[in-house]
């Protein structure tokens, strides 16, 4: 339709990648958190800092700093409208 958000496939395959290791829908169900909770500024923010190297991690410093700014906001957005329902 008109009305859709042409950012949406690519937000929902960005997302897709997160669930394999924060679980479906960023709800995780092992050691690895939980990021269905995370306020779309604080997910940015997390993800800003792995890729800047701001913020220690294992796997996410590596996977960070595949994303730019545009990446990293549609992936908070996919998450923050999963929470809206």
């Amino acid at each position: 339709s008109a009305s859709a958000d042409p950012a949406a496939p690519l937000s929902a395959a960005l997302a897709n990648a997160c669930a394999a290791c924060h679980g479906p829908d960023g709800r995780s169900q092992g050691a690895i958190p939980s990021i269905d909770a995370l306020s779309a500024e604080d997910f940015m923010a997390a993800l800003r800092g792995f890729r800047d190297e701001v913020r220690k991690g294992t796997v996410m410093n590596r996977i960070a700093k595949g994303l730019d700014d545009a990446e990293i906001g549609a992936t908070a957005a996919y998450f923050a409208s999963r929470r809206a329902r």
